[in-house]
């Protein structure tokens, strides 16, 4: 399809397998993104698919600009966050999540579709969201008449999400940060156990403590997998 009238670029299997995996921190070129918006615009025309969830060419354009823009400016050095996850490792690995689920849910892969359904939901993509629960419904995914019917989607998608966080979480610390990025979604709607959960693995990111700021020491609490910390002397008011 990437081959038909108007397309302006092939989209070579290899090239998108990588992009949509993370494994390319550079910018696609504008060709290669548009071919691939209009290639799932007529994707979902030929298949009877909503497409008011995708966003037009032009305004991918300007996603594209920003995102290149944003390589241009200046990255700030030398801060830390003890309880944060750094934003550019959260953003490449919330992605490969998503990008995984997309590939999945291309494969006719019915748990993936609702996946989508939920994160989108908690995400505010409201039109995305609506995209994947009629896309769940369709093939049958046996949750997806519960969260399409819901009085409170979005209440429902966070109870969901926090599940799924726990799943990944008793995995073990391989999947700790999949199970992060279910968490913070449903923490982000008032679930509190996900917030508590999130909480705890906040403070071993990644499987290992991050520098402390100038001022304060890392303390073991009472659980060797939990870190506070205490300020340096008396308080200052």
């Amino acid at each position: 399809m990437s081959r038909a009238t108007g397309i302006p670029k092939d989209l070579p299997e290899s090239t998108l397998n990588d992009i949509l995996n993370g494994k390319r921190e550079r910018l696609p070129d504008w060709g290669l993104v548009a071919s691939f918006v209009m290639v799932c615009h007529r994707h979902a025309e030929q298949n009877g698919l909503p497409t008011l969830a995708f966003e037009t060419v032009e305004q991918w354009q300007a996603r594209w600009r920003a995102a290149r823009n944003a390589q241009l400016q200046p990255q700030a050095t030398g801060s830390y966050d003890l309880y944060g996850t750094p934003a550019d490792e959260a953003e490449r690995r919330t992605s490969r999540t998503v990008a995984r689920l997309v590939r999945q849910a291309a494969d006719g892969d019915s748990e993936s579709v609702h996946r989508l359904a939920i994160i989108h939901s908690l995400t505010g993509e409201t039109a995305m969201a609506h995209y994947w629960i009629h896309a769940a419904v369709r093939q049958g995914h046996p949750g997806a008449e519960a969260l399409a019917s819901s009085p409170r989607p979005t209440e429902l998608a966070a109870d969901l999400s926090f599940a799924y966080g726990q799943a990944y979480e008793q995995e073990g610390l391989a999947k700790r940060d999949i199970a992060r990025f279910y968490y913070r979604l449903a923490a982000a709607h008032g679930h509190a156990r996900a917030a508590e959960r999130l909480r705890v693995l906040r403070a071993v990111p990644f499987g290992k403590l991050l520098p402390a700021p100038i001022g304060v020491v890392r303390e073991p609490d009472e659980s060797a997998s939990e870190m506070r910390a205490v300020p340096l002397g008396p308080a200052i008011e």
